[in-house]
């Protein structure tokens, strides 16, 4: 072995705390590349191809009214209709057990289960639904804890079935019902007819485009709308996707993007804790440097000789992180991909995480470390063997002293000088520092995005002053509503709104649809059950006319300001020219939902010439809790039902409220966790910092006890200057995220959820990081306190 490897063997295994530290700074920063740029990769690519595999359809139309098998294939003659399949949908009540409550899902029938043409669903288990039994989505199946075999009570119409269930059936195209969305299932043809669905008759159309674009798929849709509107038949909603991308895209690349960022920081902080480390190193050893050159040394030699330290601690680390963070990587891609109802179970490696975990082991720590091999190769043999190392000159300069009388006075002895040492060694003071308020930094913005999330979600419930939505198939009369409802105890007012399909024309032409589809709804004046959040212009007056509120988002594609007049075609109704007096944002869409454009309800009456109809009722409550409002909610549906008036879905606030909070929690935990990450990772910074800083004063530590100082005096004094540490970063990290969290949160807002947040600070979470660096800084310090204890008289007196 030569002689520089010789020195580098000797380094790290005589300084095995050292070396531990090293490698695990590496490794935690390591560990996090491969981990999030792992799973965001496989994650992405899977969700593609798993979207690609199931024939996509470009356009997902809801109609107002049946159309019949043959009308509906007449569509394909439509220049880019590529295919049509026509199928029904509707929103049923469910119950496992006899005794439970009555909760809404929805049943599906596809025309033929064994020659589908668009949004595949797949058999899993059992057979397609036959005889008398009902098939289950697999993700119902799981959340319900029934499947093949079992049976379920299902309720349309005022008439009960009990289906035994004969098959589970994935749906690429599914809410998870752990986030509120519906259980799904599924019957044939015969089945719908016992729900008054006429064989051969559909509610929904599922669509390809050909060539696909997302403008052009939005022109074959207007078509498809004025070819229905002359049939008499109505368009509820359309749901516009892409065929060649997943639609969770949507939800993962801006958390993805957030979490990649955060890795990469956490990366860049287990360098700087290399950089700190082998600053250290170097200072100690700066007698060593002088004596190689002496004995004709070249600056080579020293660069090769600490450089291939630092490529031993990445190869360590490396062997650590590299398989950790694979298996981690499979881990969360694959509960990501089972959310989105995807098949991931063959382990597969991230070539591209491998890359990049090899180029952070190796790569990025010897470049962290050229700075101080440099500038150790360029001491010259005077300046090495005359050096007292860093920190030798404490005392030296204003700071130095105001801290010697600020210990003197309040602390005792041997606290003073932990105080004195905390601030001897600057630069690795300021190193150390700098990971742990970046630590403190990161955690104080998630908490804070976490808390600005919950506090737009407030704001936008706080516009919801209603417990109860129902959505009704066809236009309903508010006397004949105001009958039911006057009958149910526990209902305070309702709210009616009419809601139709309409084309946007600006200039003549049609506009481009935006989000989902394009609706007219109709506000009563001076409602006061909801309203959206207005960015620009205003809400709507009672004195408005053709007035209307549009979304930004369709706004900005059609180049539309506030003040612009715009014409909306209503099928079987005509033209008219309507004026914008508002723009609103969407925060949270608590369902699949056309593009809302809200106009006075009057003005809508008049254009439709159907007065004091609608199909949208608002329910408010003066009984709140959750099993109070849901035992209104199964009266309402089956009061309308007994009369006649054909309920699409119903919804409670409460439910919104849980499926909102349930779908941003996944993306601050994931947040958190990294934040927690780099809290250790500070952590191993700050006892990596005390280990060298025993070693440098082993000397100074057997003065202490020659003198007389117990075990217990010059631990305490090591665990005061980690958590003094600590508290210094808990304070500075409050300071720079006081600084920057408005415009973080403003930017991660729009990334994640391309909307504003609602800027809220979290001063809970200022608390919280306060216990955890002092719990992080006096763990860390334990072992550093525990090592000085160790030291003998003897032993120390003899350091060099």
């Amino acid at each position: 072995m030569s002689v520089i490897w010789q020195k580098v063997w000797f380094d790290l295994w005589h300084n095995k705390v050292r070396t531990l530290l090293s490698v695990l700074s590496i490794a935690a920063g390591v560990f996090a590349i491969g981990t999030i740029f792992g799973m965001t990769d496989k994650m992405l690519t899977t969700m593609d191809s798993a979207h690609q595999s199931v024939t996509p359809s470009a356009i997902n139309m809801f109609l107002t009214s049946f159309i019949s098998r043959d009308d509906a294939l007449a569509l394909r003659s439509i220049e880019g209709v590529a295919d049509i399949e026509p199928y029904n949908q509707i929103t049923i009540q469910y119950k496992v057990q006899p005794t439970d409550d009555w909760k809404q899902g929805s049943l599906v029938m596809r025309d033929d289960y064994t020659r589908q043409h668009s949004d595949l669903v797949q058999l899993k288990q059992g057979s397609w639904p036959q005889g008398n039994a009902l098939d289950i989505e697999r993700l119902a199946s799981e959340f319900l804890g029934i499947g093949v075999g079992d049976h379920i009570l299902i309720r349309y119409d005022n008439t009960e079935h009990n289906y035994p269930l004969g098959g589970l059936i994935r749906h690429p195209f599914v809410p998870p019902p752990t986030f509120g969305g519906p259980p799904y299932f599924f019957a044939n043809a015969e089945q719908m007819e016992r729900f008054n669905f006429p064989s051969g008759q559909f509610t929904s159309l599922l669509i390809r485009v050909t060539p696909y674009s997302d403008a052009y798929s939005k022109e074959v849709a207007s078509t498809i709308k004025d070819r229905l509107a002359k049939m008499g038949i109505g368009v509820g909603g359309t749901l516009y996707q892409d065929p060649n991308k997943h639609w969770g895209r949507m939800y993962v690349e801006g958390m993805t993007l957030v979490m990649q960022l955060l890795a990469v920081i956490s990366l860049f902080m287990s360098v700087v804790l290399v950089f700190n480390t082998l600053t250290a190193l170097i200072t100690q050893q700066t007698n060593q440097i002088g004596i190689i050159k002496a004995i004709g040394g070249r600056a080579t030699t020293i660069v090769k000789v600490y450089l291939a330290g630092v490529l031993a601690y990445g190869l360590l680390a490396l062997i650590i992180a590299l398989p950790l963070g694979m298996l981690l990587s499979f881990g969360m891609t694959q509960w990501f991909l089972n959310l989105f109802n995807i098949d991931y179970n063959t382990f597969q490696v991230s070539t591209q995480a491998t890359v990049l975990q090899v180029v952070a082991a190796l790569g990025v720590p010897i470049l962290a470390g050229l700075i101080p091999v440099l500038s150790a190769a360029g001491i010259t043999v005077r300046q090495a063997i005359a050096s007292y190392g860093l920190g030798g000159d404490f005392g030296s300069n204003w700071l130095d002293r105001a801290v010697e009388r600020i210990g003197a006075k309040v602390l005792p002895s041997h606290y003073a000088t932990a105080l004195g040492n905390t601030f001897r060694r600057k630069g690795r003071l300021i190193l150390t520092q700098l990971v742990l308020i970046s630590a403190g930094t990161m955690f104080l913005l998630v908490t804070t995005l976490s808390t600005s999330i919950t506090h737009t979600l407030d704001e936008v419930f706080q516009r919801h002053n209603f417990d109860v939505t129902v959505t009704f198939r066809e236009q309903q009369r508010l006397n004949n509503l105001n009958e039911v409802t006057s009958a149910i105890k526990g209902i305070d007012a309702i709210d009616l709104w009419p809601t139709y399909s309409v084309t946007m024309l600006r200039d003549g032409k049609r506009a481009k649809d935006a989000g989902l589809g394009a609706s007219l709804i109709g506000v009563p004046n001076d409602s006061d059950f909801y309203r959206e959040v207005i960015i620009a212009g205003r809400w709507l007056l009672p004195e408005d006319g053709h007035a209307i509120v549009l979304n930004r988002d369709t706004a900005d594609k059609n180049n539309i300001q506030v003040g612009d007049s715009v014409t909306l075609d209503v099928p079987n109704a005509g033209k008219d020219d309507w004026r914008v007096v508002g723009l609103y944002q969407v925060i949270y869409d608590s369902h699949f939902s056309s593009d809302a454009i809200y106009a006075p309800a009057k003005a809508v009456y008049q254009a439709t010439n159907k007065i004091d109809r609608g199909n949208i009722l608002y329910v408010r409550t003066n009984l709140h809790t959750e099993s109070e409002v849901n035992t209104i909610t199964t009266q309402l549906k089956d009061q309308f039902e007994a009369r006649g008036m054909k309920v699409r879905y119903t919804q409670t606030e409460i439910e919104i409220k849980q499926r909102a909070a349930s779908q941003f929690s996944i993306f601050t935990s994931m947040l958190l966790a990294l934040a927690i990450i780099v809290a250790v990772v500070g952590g191993i910074g700050l006892m990596g910092a005390l280990s060298i800083s025993v070693v440098e004063r082993t000397k100074e530590i057997g003065v202490l006890r020659a003198v007389g100082a117990r075990s217990r005096t010059i631990r305490s004094m090591f665990m005061l200057e980690g958590v003094l540490q600590g508290t210094i970063s808990w304070t500075l990290s409050i300071g720079v995220s006081l600084l920057i969290a408005r415009d973080v949160a403003g930017v991660l807002g729009h990334a994640v959820f391309s909307t504003e947040l609602s800027y809220q600070y979290d001063w809970t979470g200022v608390l919280a990081w306060l216990i955890i660096v002092v719990v992080v800084s006096t763990l860390a310090s334990i072992m550093p306190a525990h090592s000085a204890t160790t030291v003998s008289v003897r032993e120390s007196l003899s350091y060099a």
